[in-house]
């Protein structure tokens, strides 16, 4: 059986609960509208040309500008290899070493499904074929260069599906080495 007592108590802690409630969603409510922005109705051509430059950025920085070497992509069979860039200087079930001429040489790495999971290129300075800054990054891209004169980026493309990077060496005879790596997959 209840005393009078116990009853006011229940009621008390009861009546905090709710006051402490309410102050809460008080504070919530009030921070929800001092955040709120107003809707802004008129839209210039200034603004929808800025929202298309962003737009396009968006999409180089989820895209790279390489996605094959030669007709060679990520994913590429050892069979398509062989027939793209034909006799390897070494051919084996790990992948493929290419050397095109003194300048230009590529290592090809197998998975174990023999597909191939990377593409290394590497020019030296004599080379003809040195791609660009642009060619991998996209045409908005500009190489930071160190003090030295060397470049160096990498930039991961998960819609993509692989990873690129960029590496120019310091000197008078710089080489150039690009790499495409597959991203490996969390289990």
């Amino acid at each position: 059986m209840f005393t009078t007592t116990a009853i006011y108590q229940v009621n008390w802690a009861s009546g905090l609960r709710s006051a402490a409630l309410s102050f809460f969603v008080t504070l919530v409510l009030a921070v929800a509208a001092a955040a709120q922005t107003p809707v802004q109705t008129a839209v210039n051509t200034t603004d929808v040309e800025s929202d298309q430059t962003t737009t396009a950025a968006k999409v180089a920085a989820v895209l790279p500008g390489l996605t094959n070497y030669k007709g060679i992509m990520i994913g590429s069979t050892a069979d398509e290899v062989r027939e793209k860039l034909g006799k390897a200087k070494i051919d084996d079930k790990d992948g493929f070493y290419y050397r095109f001429d003194d300048s230009e040489f590529a290592q090809i790495r197998l998975d174990k499904n023999s597909k191939v999971k990377l593409i290394s290129i590497t020019h030296s300075s004599e080379s003809e074929n040195v791609p660009a800054y642009t060619d991998i990054f996209g045409a908005g891209a500009t190489p930071a260069a160190k003090p030295d004169g060397s470049v160096y980026k990498f930039v991961r493309y998960p819609q993509a599906g692989y990873w690129v990077a960029y590496s120019r060496t310091a000197g008078n005879d710089p080489s150039v080495t690009v790499t495409m790596q597959k991203l490996q997959s969390l289990k």
